[in-house]
């Protein structure tokens, strides 16, 4: 199975791909990154994009389902418009591949991952890092966070993470 994992985001939407092995959950990670968009650029310029590099990705993977954050806005209604017109922009690429889609916030993928939902970026860093069982750590906040979702979603669903 090959899993997608987003953090959407306008300017800058993580993704990972993410191969399990086995029905014990082993996994691999076999790609993470980031989408870009320009600053100045229209909104709509900026989506179209994400859409683009999306079926890109998809098209390369052929990923068996998405693991996207499930978005949870307490004050900034600004951002959260702009992050819920990405994640609509991945659901659509997602449905456009009839992909099955599952949704963590990202407290639930924290307390998953961690073992404890108010975990900062640099405790994902590595708590994400000791899972992948090397040293490197994927500079990248988006694309960890990305790689957070999809081991969400395997640590939840396999007997093994």
């Amino acid at each position: 199975m090959i899993i997608l994992g987003i953090d959407p985001g306008t300017a800058r939407m993580g993704y990972s791909i993410i191969k399990v092995k086995n029905k014990a959950g082993d996994y691999k990670v076999i790609e993470a990154d980031v989408l870009t968009t320009p600053a100045g650029q229209e909104m709509h310029k900026r989506l179209k994009s994400l859409h683009v590099g999306l079926h890109r990705i998809l098209a390369k993977h052929k990923p068996d389902i998405m693991v996207i954050e499930r978005l949870f806005f307490n004050s900034n209604a600004k951002t959260a418009m702009t992050v819920g017109q990405a994640r609509g922009v991945a659901l659509l690429a997602g449905a456009d591949w009839d992909l099955s889609i599952f949704e963590y916030t990202a407290l639930e993928a924290k307390f998953v991952i961690t073992g404890y939902g108010r975990s900062d970026k640099k405790a994902m860093q590595e708590a994400v890092r000791k899972l992948l069982g090397n040293i490197k750590i994927v500079k990248s906040d988006d694309a960890n966070d990305a790689i957070a979702m999809a081991l969400c979603y395997i640590k939840k669903n396999y007997v093994k993470a």
